[in-house]
């Protein structure tokens, strides 16, 4: 990612934001663009690690799409790179004195550092968390923890301008935590349409490209090889599947199971028609959920999931389980998508049995799903976030 700063200067804006993000990703950068394009905030994003550094992290993004604003990518890997990035964050907090702090959730060393500089200097912030956990922590300590969580919470509900949220189920946990509903702001991750249907990838799959050619439907997957993830519950689903029916499985994704993954589907009798394309850059991801037809987003647990977010306006036919956050908040199914219980491979095999055999219905559900009234842009957000900055001003 270029730290280039392409703003014409503070005398043109309306407000300062400094925002303290984790990795970067290709919808970080959709949002913060949209906001630099508003005219009315100049925007600084330290993201305070390369990546996930976890062994199930999956994201190894080496491009991004081009930016508009000024940003720092630092290491952030192991302890002595948490504490450097938790340094730079408080640096740049006292130096760049922004009217208001965007710190992208409460549980690592660098964003609890800039809550607490916020809160003890009497600086504006916001935190931004997908959704709640309300469960009591697991493991030793527990208690210790749940006082901890809970101590921070009230700080933030308390001294932060806004809780910034994704979708019904985020404000429901939030409230469910003690936020006061008026500091709840609906903010959830969404992508920009017109960079995905623009991202040209450097190298297709030869594979991948063999299939269009070949013609038949493509039933697309992206997410880490984890077990939340569901992979299994979708493999399960496509070998349920009349065996004359023409399709390919796409599966885009890297990580601990991917092996057991490949295994399953060779067990399966359908290793032939899946393609394990491994972790993809975002101008390939693109490309691949342009090219597909049905979008399948089977979570066993997933907090909110982009994906759906992604296949919806592009007008694809998106199936997604009922613990898919995305899915719960904009798909009415039989409507613009279809929702199944998480983990039920009968029922989703029935779902895209159904999709394969009628391809008009397929067309008609992509049309409702692209012009859906749940589909939030970047600008959206953007927007909230200038009613937020401008609320105390």
């Amino acid at each position: 990612m270029t730290a280039q700063n392409h703003l014409t200067g503070i005398d043109a804006m309306h407000a300062r934001v400094l925002v303290i993000e984790l990795e970067p990703t290709h919808y970080k950068t959709d949002l913060w663009n949209a906001v630099v394009d508003t005219g009315e905030i100049e925007v600084r994003v330290i993201y305070t690690e390369r990546h996930n550094w976890s062994r199930d992290g999956g994201h190894d993004y080496q491009r991004f799409p081009a930016d508009r604003y000024e940003a720092e990518v630092l290491s952030g890997r192991g302890f002595a790179g948490a504490l450097h990035s938790t340094a730079k964050v408080l640096g740049a907090c006292h130096k760049l004195a922004p009217e208001l702090i965007y710190i992208a959730g409460y549980v690592h060393f660098q964003t609890v550092a800039a809550i607490l500089y916020a809160t003890l200097f009497g600086k504006r912030f916001v935190v931004h968390g997908d959704v709640f956990n309300n469960s009591m922590p697991e493991g030793r300590l527990r208690l210790l923890k749940w006082a901890m969580r809970q101590s921070l919470r009230r700080l933030i509900f308390a001294r932060a301008d806004s809780v910034l949220v994704c979708g019904k189920q985020g404000m429901a946990t939030g409230l469910e935590a003690g936020c006061p509903k008026h500091k709840l702001v609906d903010f959830p991750y969404s992508v920009s349409l017109a960079r995905i249907q623009a991202d040209t990838p450097i190298d297709i799959p030869k594979s991948c490209l063999e299939d269009l050619q070949v013609g038949g439907a493509i039933v697309f997957f992206s997410g880490r090889m984890i077990p939340r993830k569901g992979l299994s519950t979708l493999l399960e689903a496509m070998a349920r599947l009349e065996t004359n029916m023409d399709w390919v499985l796409w599966i885009e994704g890297a990580g601990p199971d991917l092996e057991v993954h490949e295994k399953h589907a060779y067990r399966l009798g359908i290793s032939e028609r899946c393609r394990f394309l491994g972790f993809c850059q975002y101008d390939l991801h693109s490309w691949l959920i342009r090219s597909a037809e049905i979008v399948v987003v089977p979570s066993l647990k997933d907090s909110w999931g982009v994906v759906v977010d992604e296949g919806l306006q592009l007008g694809k036919a998106v199936i997604s389980s009922d613990a898919t956050g995305s899915g719960q908040d904009r798909i009415e199914s039989g409507a613009n998508g279809f929702i199944f219980p998480a983990g039920n491979d009968i029922v989703l095999a029935e779902i895209l049995q159904t999709l394969l055999n009628q391809p008009d219905l397929k067309v008609r559900i992509g049309r409702a799903a692209a012009a859906g009234h749940r589909n939030i842009r970047p600008e959206d957000n953007a927007a909230n976030l200038v009613k937020v900055v401008d609320r105390k001003r």
